[in-house]
């Protein structure tokens, strides 16, 4: 189920743009061991894609079983107590091969958010120092993107009800310097469109890149506020 959930989203992508997708990140979970914390190095192809987190971050990581394909693997990031929390600390991030910035670029996971806390931000980045995208999934399961990071408010896009299982997929392409937002769940599927790039200006970010994904809780302790994450994958079209 897991591998037909990659080529799901493999599907989706090619659908949104005739391609030869070549892997920058594949994460499915399933060569971690039950119980601990997920193997940083990830296995298999592509080869230097890993998963990065600082180790105050432990308590809240630990592979488990999946929502979804019974029998398989999935990784839950929770707001379970953890020391040392600051301010630049506190991210769990899917960091893919260096690869060429400037040709189109698929984020996409699968994940299930539950419980009640902080909202869960997610960030989509070159790996450096150059923010793409910055979305919020709240309390209440509202959907929200960054318009500009001069402090205006976060503009809302949907909704996702709090236990639904959804598939998010951003792509990227630079030379138009937009993204579309792709947000597949059992009901009303959100769609953006041609959303600017956080930073405006494409020479503003690293070329070639390391592509990344990032999730972040704040500090708060909330026992039940998790987030299960089935699968995470980074593509590039060549072209």
């Amino acid at each position: 189920m897991k591998n037909y959930q990659l080529y799901a989203i493999l599907l989706l992508t090619c659908v949104l743009s005739s391609c030869k997708t070549t892997a920058v990140l594949t994460e499915t979970f399933e060569s971690d061991v039950m119980g601990t914390l997920p193997v940083k190095d990830i296995p298999g192809s592509p080869a230097g894609d890993k998963i990065t987190f600082e180790t105050v971050l432990n308590p809240r990581l630990r592979i488990t079983t999946s929502n979804n394909s019974a029998g398989q693997k999935a990784l839950t990031f929770s707001q379970a107590p953890a020391t040392g929390l600051n301010t630049h600390n506190q991210f769990l991030s899917f960091r893919g091969v260096s690869t060429d910035f400037t040709e189109p670029l698929w984020f996409s996971f699968i994940g299930t958010l539950s419980g009640s806390g902080s909202d869960l931000m997610v960030d989509i980045a070159d790996g450096s120092a150059g923010l793409i995208a910055r979305m919020y999934m709240t309390n209440s399961g509202d959907v929200k993107l960054e318009r500009s990071l001069a402090g205006t408010p976060a503009e809302l896009i949907g909704n996702i009800t709090p236990g639904t299982i959804h598939t998010i997929v951003f792509s990227l392409d630079m030379n138009k310097k937009t993204y579309n937002l792709t947000i597949i769940k059992s009901v009303g599927n959100i769609l953006v469109k041609d959303h600017s790039l956080l930073l405006g200006n494409p020479l503003a970010y690293a070329n070639p890149a390391n592509p990344q994904i990032s999730f972040r809780f704040d500090e708060n302790n909330y026992d039940t506020r998790k987030y299960v994450i089935e699968s995470v994958s980074i593509s590039r079209k060549k072209l």
